[in-house]
């Protein structure tokens, strides 16, 4: 059984690549609001985690989902956590977590995938990304070996340090910079995939009409005409979706 939670479709990617023949994929959001916390495992089953990690940290909703999942038959468990560059203390806040629910975590793999932060700074060329999509494939077969084995990893970071990020997390979750330009085509497609529902349509165009959203980067990245912008400087950034949720 693999959890995912993603926005610009890097984890459901690696998710869809680690899952085993008959193996369940579940989103996060979709089981957190369906009150689906109720993990039961087959004998021997593994449980895996993948999502992306965000300012070093674990977001709000793997966070609130592993605090209310509960969990039968649990005997391996993994989490693969995909980023820029490094997790930071993500691993070690994620096992401290999970070891509330008397559950212990094996192992954790980073795993560096395209970066589609444009909210903060430029992304990659496509050249680029596609190179690191290619090396993340060669990866993701060596962690599935090593999870279909069983095997254990070293996992650092503390507790401590990660709640520390989430506190700077938190404090970026504004949406005021949030706007659209005159280009939207109404099409809606920001407002059904915000995993934080901040998004209404009114009028035809988007109104982010929550102060708090998970910055995913979703909505700006999966935007068909890149009409979406926060704050001033985006419109000259590059935009990103993985290849799993094109067409």
């Amino acid at each position: 059984m693999i959890y995912y939670f993603t926005g610009t479709g890097n984890s459901l990617y690696v998710a869809q690549k680690l899952a085993g023949p008959g193996e369940q994929i579940r989103s996060i959001i979709d089981s957190l609001e369906n009150n689906e916390h109720h993990v039961d495992l087959a004998d021997g089953e593994a449980l895996g985690f993948v999502f992306p990690v965000y300012f070093y940290t674990v977001s709000d909703p793997v966070l609130d989902f592993v605090r209310k999942m509960t969990v039968s038959g649990a005997s391996y468990v993994y989490a693969v956590i995909v980023c820029g560059a490094s997790i930071g203390p993500a691993g070690g806040f994620l096992r401290d977590e999970l070891r509330k629910k008397g559950l212990t975590l094996s192992r954790v793999d980073p795993l560096v995938v395209p970066d589609g932060a444009v909210l903060f700074y430029n992304i990659d060329s496509p050249e680029q990304m596609h190179r690191q999509l290619l090396d993340a494939d060669e990866k993701i077969g060596t962690i599935r070996s090593a999870i279909e084995e069983r095997k254990p990893s070293s996992i650092t970071g503390s507790a401590a340090a990660g709640k520390a990020m989430l506190a700077s997390y938190h404090a970026c979750m504004g949406t005021g910079k949030f706007h659209a330009l005159d280009r939207c085509i109404g099409c809606g497609l920001c407002s059904t995939i915000c995993p934080a529902h901040a998004i209404e349509m009114k009028d035809g165009r988007p109104v982010w009409t929550k102060k708090k959203c998970l910055k995913c980067c979703g909505c700006i990245n999966r935007c068909p005409v890149s009409a979406i912008q926060y704050g001033k400087r985006t419109e000259s950034r590059g935009r990103y979706v993985n290849p799993v949720l094109k067409g």
